[in-house]
């Protein structure tokens, strides 16, 4: 028996076992079929792109993001040392957050943030109408001013479907928690 002899529905579930990164490495322009499956077939995408190499980022990036946006229900990204500077990658490639219309879980790990980054990540929280879960680990928030934060808070408190949040932040300076300004 062949891995091209399975059925689809086989195929199918088989590939739910992956994420996303591997998943499209393996079988991505293996041939139509597969490429059907992946592209058309596959309802959702986990990328977890925690200790991703340079080559298979930049690989996601240019060749299978575009196609499997709006299928991603799943997103981690990450700042820690096996992966410097990736959120910073990510908005050069243009992607915002507000593509991934239908994800529901956002990770940020390890971000520390800069004016560009306070304005790419924090700006686009409020167009993540199905996010249910966000999580911020080890997040270092040195360059958010106190207002720039109570806007983030608001804008994560508005969203519609959050249910969970994990909340891990380091400031530069010692500071209250901002109460949000609406209610939920």
């Amino acid at each position: 028996m062949t891995l091209e002899s399975l059925s689809n529905e086989l195929l199918l579930d088989l590939f739910e076992l992956f994420d996303a990164v591997n998943l499209l490495r393996a079988f991505s322009g293996l041939n139509t079929r597969f490429n059907s499956l992946l592209y058309t077939d596959v309802r959702s995408y986990h990328v977890d792109l925690r200790s991703i190499s340079k080559e298979d980022l930049n690989i996601l990036y240019s060749a299978y993001l575009p196609l499997i946006s709006n299928r991603i229900i799943y997103l981690r990204l990450s700042d820690d040392e096996d992966t410097p500077c990736q959120c910073v990658y990510f908005q050069s490639t243009g992607f915002t957050l507000s593509r991934f219309d239908n994800l529901r879980s956002l990770t940020l790990s390890s971000v520390s943030s800069d004016l560009n980054l306070n304005q790419y990540f924090f700006s686009d929280l409020h167009e993540l109408h199905n996010l249910t879960n966000l999580k911020f680990v080890h997040c270092r928030l040195y360059h958010l001013h106190v207002e720039d934060f109570r806007d983030v808070i608001d804008q994560i408190w508005n969203l519609p479907k959050l249910s969970h949040l994990y909340w891990d932040f380091a400031f530069k300076y010692k500071r209250h928690f901002s109460m949000p300004t609406y209610l939920s």
